[in-house]
């Protein structure tokens, strides 16, 4: 009975969501408060005395934080760098990505092994769901050490963390008196307000409540790099990144910008999701009319694995001469291979197709299914000819974990690409993704064995670089 309620409450104000926001856009969207609450990012110098003064400005200070492409392979073996990619997919990416990281703490946890992978990971490359551990991971402590935000990771928080439903939350959060005034006359919109529950949730000090900005990210943690896609009209569809590399082509500060909205940010879908707004301080604007603004959306239109990011970063470190002869790439993918319409259905139409048909889902996933193929064949290609030795052991892996993974198992496999897209998932879900991770990072996984022997021993046996396990 509380489900239903919760559902009925949702589809209402939703519905009055839609009503009232026409009348709110015609009423303010071109007016003064619109530029109230819009963006919330900082200029890191001011623009107009720049372009004013006769003296040239100085040259800014090095970033020294953690959201750069300018990464090292410090962290862990100094002489291995290990990156983890976590894909999009909702809550199903957050969770399948926690207990993949958790998994990897583990699995070679015995006397005789020793070895904790999340402890050699040195930059973690994420989008939408899976920014969600990834950020978490980038701001948690390990048992045993000073919890400077109260944010632990271990297995029991991260898992409650991942399984909640955000979705109700968020909708909960719709209700406070200050985002209501804030929603309907000021540029405050949607992504806001999950910007706030996740940060409320998975981003903030505890106790205290203090949102924490990417300049919270811990030094002993992996470099992180979160993925959006710029809608901006004279960037559309290129990739925008919330590092310093990024703000500084806007000339703002990334470290004080907020985790929350960061990870947002990338998980911005269309349709459920208004744009998340930046601001872009690189010119003068003395007037309202004269400010320019950065819109972005989900990540996963323009990349949703994280890779691009990856060949990106891994040439940084070519050209600046710091990338290790040891290159390790894990990938945590979520996708599901369950789109298009039942072959045996002779009506494609569902009871809401009558007034809207749905297809539009089903063409959006087609060309996102595509381009995630066209993604993953360039960067095998790519890290093949970057990384694979000409003869004997190689010294780099790539390995991508994904559900497709289970071959022998036809009832996991068909309720693991059965999990929806949203930001809650049910418990029987997780079950699923339980089981297959049990079933694929074990210690008979050869691509794991694979990792093991190039950060142990420097090299593997296998024939390749990219690697593959199946069960």
């Amino acid at each position: 009975m509380k489900t239903i309620t919760v559902r009925r409450f949702a589809s209402i104000a939703a519905g009055l969501g839609v009503a009232v926001s026409t009348i709110g856009i015609m009423a303010c969207a071109h007016g003064p408060m619109a530029y109230w609450n819009a963006y919330t990012n900082v200029r890191s110098t001011d623009e107009c005395s720049t372009l004013n003064s006769t003296t040239p400005p100085g040259k800014p200070a090095l970033y020294a934080g953690r959201a750069t492409f300018n990464v090292t392979a410090a962290r862990g073996d100094p002489d291995t760098l290990v990156v983890l990619a976590l894909s999009g997919g909702g809550s199903r990416a957050a969770y399948l990505s926690a207990k993949a990281m958790l998994t990897l703490q583990s699995v070679f946890a015995d006397p005789g092994d020793k070895l904790d992978i999340l402890s050699e990971v040195d930059v973690i490359s994420s989008v939408s769901g899976g920014s969600l551990p990834a950020a978490y991971y980038a701001i948690s402590t390990d048992p045993g050490e000073p919890n400077a935000y109260g944010r632990q990771w271990d297995e029991k928080t991260v898992e409650g963390l991942m399984r909640r439903n955000f979705t109700v939350r968020w909708f909960g959060d719709w209700f406070w008196p200050t985002n209501i005034a804030k929603y309907w006359f000021t540029g405050f919109n949607r992504t806001d307000i999950m910007a706030q529950t996740l940060a409320d949730n998975l981003f903030d000090t505890t106790p205290g409540g203090r949102d924490l900005t990417l300049s919270d990210l811990r030094s002993s943690r992996p470099y992180l790099i979160l993925n959006a896609t710029n809608a901006t009209s004279d960037h559309f569809h290129y990739p925008f990144t919330f590092t310093d590399d990024e703000f500084g082509s806007v000339n703002s500060d990334v470290g004080d910008y907020s985790l929350g909205r960061a990870v947002m940010g990338t998980a911005t879908f269309p349709a459920v999701f208004n744009y998340m707004t930046i601001r872009d301080f690189t010119k003068c604007a003395k007037t309202n009319d004269e400010q320019r603004f950065v819109h972005l959306f989900d990540g996963g239109n323009y990349d949703n694995l994280g890779l691009v990011s990856v060949i990106r970063m891994l040439e940084t470190m070519r050209t600046n001469k710091t990338l290790p002869s040891k290159v390790i790439v894990i990938l945590i993918d979520a996708y599901t291979d369950k789109a298009g319409v039942d072959p045996t259905r002779p009506d494609s139409r569902d009871a809401t197709d009558f007034i809207i048909d749905h297809n539009f889902v089903a063409a959006t996933d087609s060309l996102l299914s595509d381009n995630r193929d066209k993604t993953l064949a360039g960067f095998r290609l790519y890290f093949n000819d970057k990384f694979k030795a000409d003869s004997g052991r190689q010294s780099a892996v790539f390995y991508q974990l994904q559900f497709a993974d289970i071959q022998g198992d036809k009832a996991l496999n068909a309720a693991l690409n059965a999990i929806p897209t949203s930001f809650s998932i049910a418990a029987s879900d997780t079950a699923f993704i339980d089981a297959a991770l049990a079933q694929l990072l074990t210690k008979q996984n050869t691509c794991l064995q694979a990792i093991k022997s190039v950060v142990t021993k420097g090299s593997h046996e296998l024939p390749g670089v990219n690697c593959s396990y199946v069960r």
